[in-house]
């Protein structure tokens, strides 16, 4: 039987012109330096299937952290991604209200959302991607959204996590005592292996910067950076992947009409 020569270049010609497709959409997802956003359940119910077709159940997305969070109070989070058979994956991260922060080198604000510039080493089959809510000013339930992409391509999203947030009155701690200054608390516990939590007090909603350097002065990681409300606040600070030894943790507080500044430094000790 004759094969028609035209319609077997229609064929070849369809066939590239989706392989491109494709390889261009795996590309804008993974190569793209400005990362991607849009694509969680707050506002797009298709999720990937775009460029990467059906949610996959071989891939697991799930969202760990704080179920209840006072009003302007920050916790600490995690995308894990498990599954699939892919080499590298990718998140999108989205909240129905508050502010996301980036935490991990990995990720970065896009359009209000977290999302990575390039694909991330998928080793082992599993990943984490950490990162930083604060919860709005007014109490209520609040929503984290996220989707996660293995690069063969396989994709799922993450269900959705609701946070309680609770109304809490400014500048007061729990056993009713006013916060009357800026403080900075000794980590808990000191040594430790391998998280502690560092907590400090703000008398005024103030610009917060929490950084944690090595015994040479080098910068190993960000906890916080942003607005916090007046009060007592704490971050997890895990160092698996740290070596042992001294570490000093710093914290830069200006208050919101700029006329107070605190800045102090303690130090802590990791041992395996």
């Amino acid at each position: 039987m004759k094969i028609n020569a035209t319609m077997l270049k229609m064929n070849n010609a369809f066939f590239i012109i989706t392989f491109s497709i494709c390889v261009l959409c795996s590309s804008y997802l993974y190569s793209r330096p400005t990362g991607i956003s849009g694509y969680t359940l707050k506002t797009n119910s298709s999720g990937c299937a775009g460029c990467h077709g059906s949610a996959s159940s071989q891939v697991s997305v799930v969202i760990n952290g704080p179920a209840t969070l006072k009003t302007g109070e920050t916790g600490n989070y995690t995308v894990t991604i498990t599954g699939g058979s892919g080499t590298g994956v990718g998140t999108d991260i989205a909240a129905s209200n508050g502010t996301l922060a980036n935490s991990d080198a990995n990720l970065k604000i896009l359009n209000g959302e977290l999302t990575q510039p390039s694909a991330k080493t998928f080793s082992g089959g599993k990943y984490v991607f950490s990162f930083q809510y604060t919860a709005p000013s007014q109490a209520g339930t609040q929503t984290l959204y996220a989707c996660g992409v293995s690069t063969k391509p396989q994709w799922n999203f993450a269900p959705n996590f609701s946070v309680n947030v609770q109304s809490a009155t400014s500048g007061v701690k729990e056993n009713g005592q006013i916060v009357a200054a800026y403080s900075l608390n000794q980590n808990y516990p000191n040594p430790f292996n391998p998280a502690t939590v560092i907590s400090y007090s703000l008398p005024k909603q103030s610009s917060v910067k929490l950084i944690v350097f090595n015994s040479i002065g080098q910068e190993v990681k960000t906890l916080f950076s942003g607005i916090q409300a007046a009060g007592n606040h704490s971050v997890n600070f895990n160092a698996a992947e740290l070596s042992s030894g001294i570490y000093f943790y710093s914290i830069e507080a200006k208050s919101e009409t700029g006329n107070e500044t605190f800045k102090s430094v303690r130090k802590m000790a990791f041992l395996k």
